[in-house]
């Protein structure tokens, strides 16, 4: 019988390992580890996982494929315990957002002979902390796969199998590209989730304005609330794409800031175009249509009362449609 080993059970190790077991593998049993008792106890009641236990290296003897869901600043000593435990072939995942270093501390610290895929879900939501695992976040996800230059294609072959039972869609980067397109999606929200509460909290009013604080200061504010060690791990893996995104970010919060103490429609004019990219995105509908649009009587009308800039906006504004194209801005009434 196979055996896949889920190190870490923290929402997104649990849920991984419920959509294992959901995906039916015959002949394969899973077993789940974790330091946290609570976490073990937990996986069990809910039934993620065939068996568990505290010991990482028990739960990676005589597994076919160990999966890492730890924290980044983790990976280096799990790499190394579990290396001496490992069977002969074995292949080895993860799910961090650090590629470059994953991939580096694998060639430095497994065994030959071990094949290491490196990979993350990209999920675009992610089970709170307290939490039900969920299984369901995985459907239709795109899942970075990065193999070690001396991973063997079977150990590829594995992995993506894994990707493919769970509901995801493989998707085989470079893993620089990956971590410059990671310091920019990922490691820069929590950057600017940090800078906000800081900036907020040095200010004189704070102990009067931290009452005010509510659903937007949460939301905000949540990445700040990460451990901080795994952010500076992240960060400092690749701190040139860091800066390069930090400067650009500061950039545009200067445009904002002059067309907030302008006078014109530039400001609502970059909410809007927000607003639609933040829509898209959710919609999975990126891509625009480039074709050119005729205009209907009533249009050509308010572009001849309101200038063709606002006339668009008033278009996207005030229509009567029932359905409104996906990414594009509808005011609500």
């Amino acid at each position: 019988m196979d055996r896949i080993a889920i190190i870490g059970l923290r929402p997104v190790g649990a849920s991984l390992a419920q959509a294992l077991m959901q995906s039916k593998l015959t002949d394969t049993e899973i077993i789940g580890t974790d330091g946290s008792r609570d976490r073990l106890s937990a996986a069990s009641k809910a039934k993620v996982v065939n068996d568990t236990t505290r010991s990482v290296r028990s739960a990676v003897d005589g597994a076919r494929l160990v999966v890492i869901t730890e924290h980044p600043s983790e990976m280096r000593d799990i790499l190394r315990a579990i290396g001496p435990n490992l069977a002969p072939a074995a292949v080895v995942t993860e799910t961090g957002n650090m590629k470059v270093q994953a991939l580096s501390w694998a060639e430095e610290l497994l065994p030959k002979g071990i094949g290491f895929v490196a990979g993350r879900p990209l999920l675009k939501h992610t089970p709170d902390e307290m939490a039900a695992p969920d299984a369901k976040i995985f459907d239709g996800v795109d899942y970075c796969l990065m193999p070690a230059p001396s991973a063997p294609s079977a150990a590829v072959g594995v992995v993506t199998s894994m990707v493919e039972a769970i509901g995801a869609r493989p998707l085989y980067l470079d893993p620089h590209e990956h971590d410059s397109y990671a310091a920019a999606m990922t490691h820069l929200p929590a950057v600017l989730s940090s800078a906000f509460v800081t900036a907020m909290s040095d200010s004189d009013g704070w102990r009067e304005m931290h009452r005010a604080a509510s659903s937007e200061f949460s939301i905000l504010s949540r990445l700040a609330s990460e451990d901080p060690v795994d952010t500076e791990t992240a960060v400092r893996s690749n701190p040139e794409g860091i800066v390069y995104w930090v400067d650009r970010l500061i950039d545009e919060l200067r445009a904002y800031r002059d067309e907030i103490g302008a006078d014109s429609t530039a400001l609502l004019d970059r909410l809007i175009r927000a607003w639609e990219i933040r829509a898209r995105w959710e919609a999975g509908t990126l891509v625009e249509n480039d074709g050119p649009e005729m205009p209907s009587s009533g249009q050509t009308l308010a572009a001849t009362l309101l200038g063709e800039r606002l006339a668009t906006r008033y278009r996207q504004m005030t229509s009567n449609e029932s359905k409104t194209e996906p990414g594009k801005y509808k005011r609500k009434r």
